[in-house]
């Protein structure tokens, strides 16, 4: 069966703080805000992209370009799936009635996103709907980056320069940097602070 190669966004939401969280704090209440948090990241990234699958603290969705007609749009919606995952996150701390320490450790977790424009294949087996290619692969790799090391940035937004080109969005606003992967090479990126987004936002 041919299977036809698709162009558009990809992107990953990705929880930081995660595997320390769910090491450290009691199972059961950890999963419960897990839980709570990726519902509002797929609740606000569904309203608008194909949500591929959930992966463990990640939310791997994509858009082909014949269903976005405006780059700017998807900064609206990391915008906006930013702040509907803080508000949660803070929702479930204030209103937390238990002593656990999964509840009291709901500020450490933060949400970053990678951002990227490229080919995909989607394959179909037993049901199920995957993604293939090169450009899923770097998707992926590129939540292990130096963004945090370099800017101290739990909560960012990461887009490749391929991204940021298709978006016609200005790169000034971002600090680029490059990353470097096996069978990859060097990857150019842009990276903006959603914590200053997010300040921004609750003050508008």
């Amino acid at each position: 069966m041919e299977r036809k190669t698709q162009t558009g966004y990809l992107v990953l939401a990705d929880i930081s703080g995660y595997t320390s969280f769910v090491a450290n704090t009691e199972l059961e209440h950890a999963n419960v805000v897990i839980s709570y948090l990726l519902e509002a990241i797929v609740d606000k990234m569904g309203s608008a992209l194909t949500i591929s699958k959930l992966e463990g603290d990640a939310v791997f969705a994509y858009i082909e370009d014949s269903k976005l007609q405006n780059g700017e749009s998807l900064l609206e919606l990391i915008d906006q799936t930013y702040l509907a995952f803080r508000d949660q996150a803070k929702t479930l701390h204030k209103e937390a009635t238990c002593p656990c320490r999964a509840c009291q450790a709901i500020p450490a977790l933060d949400l970053k996103f990678m951002v990227h424009h490229g080919d995909f294949i989607i394959q179909k087996v037993a049901g199920i709907k995957d993604l293939l290619g090169t450009d899923v692969n770097l998707v992926h790799r590129l939540m292990k980056n130096q963004v945090s090391e370099a800017t101290g940035w739990k909560g960012y937004a990461l887009f490749t320069n391929q991204g940021l080109e298709r978006m016609q969005t200005d790169k000034k606003t971002f600090v680029q940097q490059t990353e470097s992967y096996e069978h990859l090479g060097n990857v150019e990126t842009f990276v903006m602070d959603m914590h200053v987004r997010y300040k921004e936002m609750k003050a508008s």
